[in-house]
């Protein structure tokens, strides 16, 4: 009994020192600049792909290990430098959710930079020499690896301390973020603290890399699970406080040790149920940064805010009509592939709509939504396949219904107590947990899925259409999609969605003129998890097969992605953005690793130049041929929407 203990708790500290050392560079860079970066990730696995190409597979010695592991860093570092010039310092006076998103697409561009260097293949790389020996005190096998890994997690853990509390370096840091301009003004240099911090934040994520390398295999997924559990770390014990961080990757260490040993059947399972928990209960975590509690449960203000430019209503209607008659007739003259691909970006459109009735309309970023869609996806699925001649329809209203009351349970318990970064952890962390739970569910097919989904038939007594072919239910597909629309074009244009851009623009403002904000919220969040659910009942029986990567927490930056490209700024936005983004995708789909270097590309230049997306262009482009003036925002933003203060300086010395 005390053996197992001895190497459970072994193992806890070495799962949470790998997290630890991930996520002391995130802390540092939050600690700063208030920046959740979501890069991070990539940039770690950049990291682990250039000590890779230093030591080769077989590495000679322990030396060499830690020289590869040092070069990687270095060469992080730099990158974080450029990074830091061209978009994180652009990014510093812009709505925390858009850095979420932006950062999101800095980790695409990372992951399509990997793929052309290095390719696709996967690597393994053994422990250097005197690490891949196993020891053996107190008759038990420790892993010598995992002992440097736990070494390597203390080191980083002492070293930053010291710095940021003893060195001047850590004073510097401590000032900046505390006042930058009244530390600009006693004469300290902004600029160079900022970059030295960075290059710091980015430097421990290639190091990182390269320590943990033969921790498991190399590939390009790398970054996520590591990203997740710094995320999880970093949220637990406080956002920008690196003992917070070092406690909150032990936290997690052990209840992933615990995890193994008492739920085999479901590993990683008690990871995000904690996470939930402790969101729950306290949402800025054990040691909470100044601010930080404020903005868990803070409300919308108007720096988030865009105005809604409004191309002429007839002139949509003309473009809406004639693209609905392309689509129809598009079976008559297209083959089988484009016509899939076309029916997906349906399907896309509805899941972008859902999504963007919570940040677009109320001001709430989800980054779990792919949890709904899975919900709606696996009971079509079964519905379909063990209940014969079950009314299809019936099966979207039940998805429908099922949806809303997880987004209903999840509001109940979360929308009062947080929203921002701590709303968008949970919801990962509920769509992670379900894939898990799906992964390891034999009834809805494990990591196989559910597969041969028959397509259903439309029975109304007196008549009956069959969907069977892919023509029919592509038909289908265009008929719910445009009811869909004209149902949440007609919602979110009636006093309720007025109620809530209201509620996004000044919540305060709204809560004082009498408006109750937590029941619009949690209205909002059920009425976009009803249609998210739907979204994926659609799906199941047009692709004819669900997984758990429709729960992946990448599968929800499908409907950000289509937002974004398109813009928050008009109802319509989702729609363009979601044709549009399918149209790259295909464009590129043969070239390895463009396709994840333009996409990422596009959306950060939307975001650094064009907030307002594709729709935002058109219309700056309608004013000039046409001479309208541009409209004046519906709001001023409110007075706690200031820019930030490390922005105005730098501006200031730019001038």
């Amino acid at each position: 009994m005390v053996n197992e203990l001895m190497f459970a708790v072994f193992n806890a500290a070495a799962f949470g020192m790998a997290i630890f050392v991930v996520a002391a560079g995130l802390t540092l860079i939050f600690g700063l600049m208030r920046l959740l970066n979501m890069a991070q990730g990539g940039f770690f696995m950049i990291g682990a792909y250039t000590a890779y190409s230093v030591m080769g597979r077989d590495v000679q010695s322990l030396w060499m290990f830690l020289l590869a592991a040092l070069v990687g860093g270095i060469v992080v570092a730099l990158l974080g430098l450029v990074t830091d010039r061209l978009v994180l310092r652009r990014l510093r006076n812009v709505d925390p959710h858009y850095v979420l998103i932006a950062t999101f697409a800095l980790m695409m561009v990372c992951t399509g930079v990997t793929k052309l260097i290095w390719g696709v293949d996967f690597f393994s790389v053994n422990p250097p020499p005197g690490l891949d020996q196993p020891l053996n005190p107190f008759g038990m096998f420790f892993s010598a690896y995992q002992i440097f890994v736990i070494a390597a997690g203390l080191v980083v853990y002492i070293v930053l301390e010291l710095a940021i509390h003893r060195m001047w370096f850590g004073k510097l840091m401590q000032a900046l973020a505390a006042d930058p301009w009244m530390a600009g003004v006693l004469g300290l240099n902004v600029s160079f603290g900022i970059a030295l911090s960075v290059m710091a934040s980015f430097f421990l994520a290639g190091l990182a890399g390269g320590l943990l390398l033969p921790n498991q295999s190399l590939s390009t997924g790398l970054g996520d699970s590591y990203l997740m559990y710094a995320f999880f770390a970093v949220i637990i014990g406080g956002l920008g406080n690196i003992r917070g961080a070092f406690i909150g990757s032990l936290v997690l260490g052990l209840v992933q040790s615990l995890n193994t040993v008492l739920l085999p059947s479901v590993p990683g399972l008690a990871i995000y149920v904690v996470l939930a928990a402790f969101l729950l209960w306290k949402p800025s975590g054990l040691f909470p940064a100044v601010g930080a509690q404020a903005e868990a449960g803070a409300e919308s203000h108007g720096s988030g805010a865009l105005h809604r430019p409004r191309i002429s209503r007839g002139a949509w209607q003309v473009v809406g009509v004639a693209t609905v008659g392309v689509l129809a007739t598009l079976p008559l003259w297209v083959n089988a592939g484009p016509l899939y691909v076309v029916g997906t970006v349906l399907v896309q459109v509805i899941f972008a709509l859902s999504w963007n009735i919570l940040f677009g309309y109320t001001g709430l970023v989800s980054f779990g939504h792919a949890g709904f869609f899975a919900i709606g996806a696996y009971l079509a699925a079964l519905a379909l396949r063990h209940i014969a001649g079950v009314p299809f329809l019936g099966v979207l209203a039940g998805a429908a219904l099922l949806g809303a009351i997880a987004a209903w349970v999840i509001g109940v318990l979360a929308l009062r107590r947080m929203s921002g970064v701590f709303l968008a952890v949970l919801t990962v962390a509920l769509a992670e947990a379900l894939r898990l739970i799906i992964g390891f569910s034999t009834f809805l097919g494990r990591e196989d899925g559910i597969t041969d989904i028959p397509r259903p038939a439309l029975d109304f007594g007196v008549f009956r259409i069959d969907l069977a072919s892919s023509n029919a239910y592509y038909w289908f597909l265009l008929v719910a999609t445009v009811l869909i629309t004209a149902f949440l074009w007609w919602l979110l244009h009636s006093r309720f969605g007025r109620t809530l851009q209201t509620v996004r623009q000044d919540a305060e403002r709204a809560a004082f003129m009498g408006t109750n904000v937590a029941r619009y919220r949690l209205a909002a969040f059920v009425i976009s998890g009803a249609v998210a659910a739907v979204a994926g009942a659609l799906y199941a029986p047009w692709s004819r097969i669900v997984t758990v990567e429709e729960v992946h927490w990448l599968a929800s930056a499908q409907p950000m992605l289509n937002t974004l490209l398109g813009g928050v700024s008009s109802f319509w936005g989702p729609v363009v953005g979601a044709g549009l983004f399918a149209t790259i995708t295909y464009a590129t789909r043969t070239l390895v690793g463009l396709s994840e270097l333009i996409v990422g590309t596009g959306l950060l230049a939307i975001i650094l130049l064009a907030p307002n997306g594709a729709v935002g262009l058109w219309r700056n482009v309608e004013e000039r041929l046409w001479g309208r003036k541009p409209r004046a925002p519906a709001a001023e933003p409110a007075k706690d929407a200031r820019v930030s203060p490390v922005a105005e300086l730098e501006a200031g010395g730019a001038r």
